[in-house]
């Protein structure tokens, strides 16, 4: 993919109004905590703000992936998808913001945000505290990633 592209649509990721502040506040972060640290705050804010977007009730694995896909296209945040995996679900998010707004150097922690918000919302949905969502490929330049959910 040619670099110019890719660097004008990561940055039309994040408002311009934002951009700077949320990387300074990753820098801040990023040199107070550790990984670690960092991780488990980003997660809680994930959880935080899933609880601002109900899913409503999902019968099917089909109205759960549609449901949460529109959660993050209202909010400009990419989309999901949702697949049975077997013994787990794997949850892909396309184009998150996370780089966009907290720089290449967030790539280890800012994806707990995803972590915590899918969490809650399979939590809300009755599923058992044993199954856990886990962060299962790293961030690409487009801002996607997959998860894993499942013991």
């Amino acid at each position: 993919m040619n670099q110019a592209i890719l660097q004008y649509l990561t940055e039309r990721h994040c408002s311009s109004q934002w951009r700077d502040m949320l990387a300074a506040l990753g820098e801040e972060l990023a040199a107070s905590m550790d990984v670690a640290g960092l991780r488990a705050v980003m997660w809680r804010v994930g959880v935080r703000f899933a609880q601002r977007f109900d899913t409503g009730a999902c019968a099917t694995l089909a109205e759960l992936e549609r449901a949460i896909a529109q959660i993050w296209l209202d909010v400009d945040w990419g989309w999901a998808s949702i697949e049975d995996a077997g013994g787990a679900l794997v949850i892909r998010h396309y184009c998150a913001p996370l780089r966009a707004a907290l720089g290449d150097a967030a790539d280890d922690w800012s994806p707990a945000f995803l972590e915590g918000a899918y969490q809650h919302w399979f939590h809300k949905l009755g599923s058992s505290e044993t199954l856990r969502v886990s962060q299962s490929t790293p961030i690409d330049a487009t801002g996607c990633l997959e998860f894993r959910f499942g013991r």
